[in-house]
This record gives C-alpha cells, sequence and structure tokens, in this order.
C-alpha cells in the first residue's frame, strides 16, 4: 500500500514532468537518406538537436541510399505507431505504398529535402526543402548569363530516377526554353558517369556545365584538369554552396553555385512535423530559401556546409 507521503511524492515527479514536456512527449520517426553525407549529417543535426528543444523523440533510420532499405524502414515506423513520419525521399513513387499505410494508421507524415511525384500528394501533410525546380531555373539564368546566352553545355545530373534530379534538370532545360536561349544541351549523364568520357567526346564543344551538385562540379573541374592541363575549363554552375565551390568561385574554377542550407532544411522540417503534432494546419509546401552565389557576392554569403 502506497503511503501519503509516497504519493504526494509521485505526484510532484509527475508534475515536473508535465512542465517540462515529457509526459506529453512525442515520438517522431526519421528516415534519412543517410547518416554519413556532406549535406545529410548537417541537416540531420540540425533536426536532432531543434527536436531537443521542442521535447520530441527522434527514432531515426538511414537508408544508406539505398530505396528498398527505405521502404522497410518506413513500414517500420508504421509498426512503430509513432506520432509522425518525416521522410527523405529517394525515389519519386517507391514510398507511396508506406505512405498509404501511415495515413491509414493515422500517422501524420511529411517530406523532407527532395520531392516525389504528386502520386504521394494524398498521402502526405507537407513537403519541405528547397525548391529544386527553380534551382534548376535559377541555374539555366546563371549560365546563361555566364556564356552570353549562347553556347553549348553539358547536363551532370544525380542519381538517376531520384525526385531531386528530376526536378533540377528539368528546371534547367525548361527555363532554356522559357527564355529562347540559343544554348544547347550536348548531353544529360548521371554522377556515376566517366567524366573523361564526356569531356573526349565533346572536347571543345564544350562551352558550359551545369552539375547538379558542387561535389559533381568538382569531379568535372578535375576530370578538365586531367584531361586540359594548360587550359581553363568552361564556366561551371553547381547547387548546395558548399565551401570548397566558394574557394573555386574565387579562384574562377567555377561561375556560380546556389545555396540551400541543410540546417534550414532540417529545423524547418522538425518545425513543421511539430506543428502538425499540436493539431495545426500547415501548408502543403515550404520551401527554404535560396541564393545564387558569383564572384560578386561570394565574400557577403555564408556557405552552406
Amino acid at each position: 500500500m502506497i503511503g501519503k507521503k509516497s504519493m504526494l511524492h509521485v505526484a510532484a515527479v509527475a508534475a515536473v514532468l508535465a512542465s517540462t514536456g515529457w509526459a506529453s512527449a512525442k515520438t517522431v520517426c526519421y528516415v534519412t537518406a543517410a547518416d554519413s553525407h556532406a549535406y545529410a549529417t548537417p541537416a540531420n543535426k540540425a533536426l536532432q538537436a531543434r527536436a531537443a528543444e521542442l521535447g520530441i523523440k527522434i527514432l531515426s533510420l538511414s537508408q544508406d541510399f539505398d530505396v528498398q532499405k527505405g521502404t522497410e524502414q518506413l513500414n517500420t515506423c508504421v509498426a512503430r505507431k509513432v506520432d509522425g513520419i518525416i521522410l527523405w525521399p529517394l525515389d519519386p513513387q517507391a514510398y507511396i505504398p508506406g505512405l498509404a499505410r501511415a495515413q491509414q494508421a493515422n500517422i501524420p507524415a511529411i517530406l523532407i529535402n527532395s520531392p516525389m511525384s504528386d502520386d504521394a500528394k494524398p498521402f502526405i501533410k507537407s513537403f519541405t526543402g528547397p525548391d529544386v525546380y527553380e534551382e534548376g531555373k535559377l541555374a539555366a539564368d546563371s549560365l546563361s548569363k555566364a556564356l552570353g546566352g549562347k553556347g553549348s553545355v553539358v547536363i551532370i545530373a544525380g542519381q538517376a530516377g531520384n525526385g531531386t534530379t528530376i526536378g533540377r534538370v528539368s528546371g534547367f532545360t525548361d527555363r532554356l526554353k522559357e527564355t529562347n536561349a540559343d544554348i544547347k544541351v550536348l548531353d544529360t549523364v548521371n554522377a556515376d558517369f566517366d567524366q573523361q568520357n564526356l569531356i573526349t567526346r565533346f572536347g571543345d564543344q564544350i562551352s558550359g556545365v551545369y552539375a547538379n551538385d558542387d561535389t559533381m562540379a568538382r569531379g568535372f573541374i578535375d576530370a578538365w584538369k586531367e584531361a586540359n592541363p594548360s587550359k581553363a575549363a568552361p564556366p561551371i554552375v553547381g547547387i548546395n554552396g558548399q565551401k570548397d565551390a566558394f574557394e573555386s568561385i574565387r579562384t574562377n574554377e567555377m561561375y556560380s553555385t546556389i545555396v540551400q542550407s541543410p540546417v534550414e532544411d532540417g529545423r524547418l522540417a522538425i518545425n513543421t512535423m511539430a506543428e502538425i503534432i499540436d493539431g495545426k494546419q500547415v501548408k502543403d509546401r515550404l520551401p527554404i530559401p535560396l541564393t545564387v552565389v558569383t564572384k560578386d557576392n561570394v565574400n557577403a554569403v555564408e556557405p552552406a556546409f
């Protein structure tokens, strides 16, 4: 039998827990693209840190860039009966059955960073992160400016079939058509393509390069230096705003990059999920800011990571 003093102690502890949020602590399942990655890692850390501030427990699962693994992890989230799911999709379609199961279980889900096809919209509350289609348009404008609106370019895209890749490429090509730029796309290749082969095939025809991220831009720069050690590379536009890209802009190895902050990416996702769990309505699309960085403003803008 519990004594009066013990009952008072239990009540006091419960009151303290309630005041710190633990009595109503929620668990959010976060299916991230990867644990170890130049962009994903700071986004993950920012999300975790903000969740701690909000009193939300994060069950973090890493896909390691494996779509099948990610779909299985999404099912795990549903089985764990969590209070919310944040998914970093690697494929436009593959996660839809899992998202449908989450909806059936009354578990709200949002996407972070990468889009899915319109077929997924009925099953998610919001998509937070960069507007990848807009990034493609900004990249087209930047490269067109570098080339004076005329030339032949190659596109170095990301993972085939990935929503980010699709958005960044289609935004770029659509913008070229929209502005009637006299710019021909010689070829679009994926990140695992041998860039030396690209340079060998097109050589001096390449007057500009659009890389879907700064790491791929650096890969082209290195391949160009190996193939043409005494010749400057053509203007190159990348995305992400990495420190290395800023240095390459300063040394004229790159023309521009587009900054998107992984920290803002992670924080926006968990803030949005917290509002959903709290019963608030959120917009179905919540983008993070984008900044085009060239030599004109490279010293006035902070790198993303």
